[in-house]
């Protein structure tokens, strides 16, 4: 690829028919052709390539990387995690680099370096930290070295398939929580800052359209997959996925509803640092609408049981209780669990049940839970959405 004009508009032709052909992919055998998943399939198509611009185009450069948001309500992917801040940067293996920030009162946070794209069959994490593991300032500042020789305890190899940075950063109280204020910078000497030129602007186009054209096949085969296996109206014992956390344990299953159903699903108390139950599309493994809708509850949000359990409903109406997870109209769906840390990792049971039927299978201390309660909630998600995610 030369630095012509003419080259350029080639690479930019050939760029937006490889999207439009992704889309079109999408109306074809194996996918669903309902209405409304349709849109949810057009639209994700849109956001993976929303975020693929945002991984090679504007935060591509490991000279003078940034620590990026990825899979945030407008860029999820993979199933993941509603109650997760994560962050990016993109590494060369043969630097060194720092991050820098105030931690003060935040929940949990995992660094982990990834040898490369899930979607290529990247799965490894390479070297991992997490908040308890890492040495913090009294005045609640860190301070991580990526690469170079070992020295400061806080401090993570980038090994020669290193290729980004992935920040977890766990929030309980979307309200409230403290959230970390992370910088990263290079710095062994990458010389100065380069200006964009055609050839490496055709580059970064050509590796978006690669990345959404392996995005879109890759996570329905995926869907097949799980179709497979995993339990419907059940849920798995806790396991670590391919490419999870080290620290982390995970079970799905699939709902399978009809209108006048519900799923209870009854979690002993875990021993955890963080535990959820989340909700997603799940012909494209994005999460059903968690700002507008109840589709996910963590350890924070969730009514625990004067006995030490927790009850949760997975309905189509509104039960009347705290503990509720809004399909938002969907006939099935995936669900899942996660643990942090767990040194206590309870499997939870399940039972469909008529939905005027939830009250009589739920303990008798459950409290009503009113419409007005559910505003209330509603509105502190919506709230905790735009405080995490916008600027």
């Amino acid at each position: 690829m030369t630095d012509s004009v003419a080259d350029l508009d080639t690479a930019w032709s050939n760029y937006a028919e490889r999207i439009k052909a992704v889309g079109e992919s999408i109306t074809g055998d194996g996918y669903p052709d309902d209405p409304r998943l349709r849109a949810e399939g057009y639209r994700y198509v849109s956001r993976l390539a929303h975020l693929a611009q945002l991984i090679y185009v504007e935060f591509g450069d490991p000279a003078f990387p940034s620590l990026f948001r990825v899979g945030d309500d407008t860029t999820p992917f993979g199933a993941t995690n509603t109650d997760n801040n994560y962050y990016r940067a993109i590494v060369d293996p043969a630097g060194t680099y720092r991050v820098t920030g105030d931690v003060t009162g935040v929940k949990e946070l995992l660094f982990s370096v990834q040898d490369g794209e899930f979607v290529f069959g990247k799965t490894e994490v390479l070297a991992e930290l997490s908040l308890e593991e890492l040495v913090i300032d009294d005045d609640g500042t860190l301070e991580l070295i990526l690469g170079g020789p070992e020295g400061p305890p806080n401090w993570l190899p980038l090994a020669p398939d290193a290729e980004y940075l992935n920040v977890r950063e766990f929030v309980g109280d979307w309200e409230h929580d403290a959230l970390a204020s992370l910088y990263i910078e290079r710095i062994d000497d990458a010389g100065p800052p380069a200006n964009l030129t055609p050839a490496a602007h055709a580059a970064a186009l050509d590796r978006v359209a690669t990345w959404v054209e392996a995005s879109v096949p890759l996570w329905k085969e995926f869907v097949s997959g799980l179709r497979s296996f995993v339990p419907v109206n059940g849920l798995q014992a806790p396991l670590k996925p391919q490419g999870g956390a080290q620290n982390m344990l995970h079970g799905a299953g699939q709902w399978d509803l009809g209108p006048n159903e519900a799923l209870i699903i009854e979690f002993d108390r875990p021993e955890v640092t963080y535990w959820s139950v989340q909700t997603y599309v799940l012909d494209w493994m994005v999460p059903l609408d968690f700002a507008n809708r109840v589709t996910s509850l963590n350890d924070g949000q969730l009514r625990e049981d004067d006995e030490g359990t927790f009850h949760i409903v997975l309905s189509h109406t509104d039960p009347g209780v705290q503990n509720w997870l809004d399909t938002s109209g969907l006939p099935n769906g995936l669900f899942t669990y996660r643990y942090v840390r767990p040194k206590h990792a309870p499997a939870p049971t399940t039972k469909v049940v008529d939905v005027d039927q939830v009250r009589a299978h739920l303990p008798a201390s459950t409290p009503a839970f009113s419409a007005e309660e559910r505003r209330t909630q509603i509105t502190s998600r919506r709230r905790g959405v735009a405080r995490r995610f916008r600027r």
